[in-house]
């Protein structure tokens, strides 16, 4: 069933409040976040009364690269609008996650890295219960973010979501006229210039809907691969895709129709990472080299946590973000080791790991 009847839920005096608070929760203010607080209701009230006229107020951005996992150009935005862009999110993101598979699992409550994970490792456990020899097909969609093409996009939330206004308050920050987002195929994040960029495509991994607006774009993908082609065991991450079947040329047939649909109806295509090997080989998936008979995190992954967890440490050092927070990067990590087979990492890393203020800061704050 399309979603109905969400845009006054959306622009509600609670629900912007609720997003305001979720879009600063844990984090240190900037002068534009304190700024906004020191007349926090009439900004609210202003920003409702806007939305409800659909005169959104103009969004800033600012672009950056970012090197970890891999280089990519991040598109921020300004404050007001990371609020309504939340706002958004968290009205309409659950109703779109009822109408995705069951295995997709980026960015729905209760499907992240450790479920997909899971469900991936189960299937390969199937090959010892077995007397076939299984193989994975993996794939991932080249320059995604950067190359949803537009008209698209605004086509699928249209079917997705029956209500005028709400669909013109996602094509305000899809559609922008203020910046390109997107990419040519062959665009190099580090060398590309503004002006090389392309209106017609892209969404910025910045905002926040990237994610939502990404499932949303690949469901036509997921419907095709489960309804139509019938493949039992398909799962994707955000834009990594994996299938698993017994067939080797089956799976082939299928990544041949896949592939024909992806470019066809959404202008995509697979990048030339794809990987067609035996399950007893492993996968990489979600952060953990997966195999049939145990899990271990990559060695990238592992370096990942090493990293964030001495930026997590120096920002509580420096009162940059409360316990809270930095106990949510703590506990996600828990539970990505809890079922990896790492032993003297997790000792190791644990044991570096201290949280402890700078009490010189803290006396020059009060």
């Amino acid at each position: 069933m399309p979603i109905k009847n969400k845009f006054y839920d959306i622009i509600s005096f609670e629900n912007l409040i609720r997003a305001e608070k979720n879009t600063s929760k844990g984090k240190r203010y900037t002068t534009e976040v304190l700024s906004f607080h020191n007349n926090f209701e009439e900004n609210i009230l202003d920003i409702r009364n806007r939305l409800e006229k659909l005169d959104l107020p103009l969004t800033h951005y600012s672009t950056f690269l970012v090197y970890d996992p891999k280089v990519r150009i991040v598109i921020y935005i300004d404050y007001k609008s990371k609020i309504i862009q939340r706002a958004i999110y968290d009205i309409l993101n659950p109703e779109i996650c009822k109408m995705l598979i069951t295995d997709t699992y980026s960015c729905i409550e209760g499907r992240g890295q450790l479920k997909a994970m899971q469900r991936l490792y189960d299937w390969f456990q199937i090959q010892t219960r077995s007397n076939q020899k299984w193989y994975y097909y993996k794939f991932d969609v080249s320059k995604f973010f950067y190359r949803i093409d537009h008209e698209i996009l605004m086509n699928i939330c249209s079917k997705m979501i029956k209500d005028p206004y709400t669909v013109e308050l996602i094509r305000y920050y899809i559609c922008s006229n203020r910046r390109p987002f997107g990419m040519p195929i062959d665009g190099n994040h580090l060398t590309i210039k503004e002006d090389e960029m392309l209106w017609e495509c892209g969404i910025p991994i910045g905002g926040g809907l990237s994610h939502m607006l990404g499932n949303m774009y690949l469901d036509p993908l997921d419907q095709y691969a489960k309804r139509t082609l019938g493949i039992k065991k398909y799962i994707r991450y955000m834009d990594d895709i994996i299938i698993v079947d017994c067939d080797k040329q089956r799976l082939k047939e299928y990544r041949t129709k896949m592939e024909m649909f992806l470019n066809d109806r959404l202008k995509l295509i697979f990048n030339n990472k794809t990987a067609l090997r035996p399950v007893n080989c492993g996968c990489e998936f979600v952060g953990y080299n997966i195999f049939p008979d145990h899990v271990n995190l990559r060695k990238q992954t592992t370096l990942r946590m090493k990293r964030q967890l001495k930026r997590v440490a120096n920002r509580y050092k420096y009162y940059e973000i409360d316990f809270a927070k930095a106990n949510e990067t703590v506990q996600s990590y828990l539970a990505l080791l809890k079922y990896s087979d790492n032993k003297r990492f997790k000792e190791k890393l644990w044991s570096e790991f201290v949280l402890t203020h700078n009490l010189e800061v803290h006396d020059e704050q009060h």
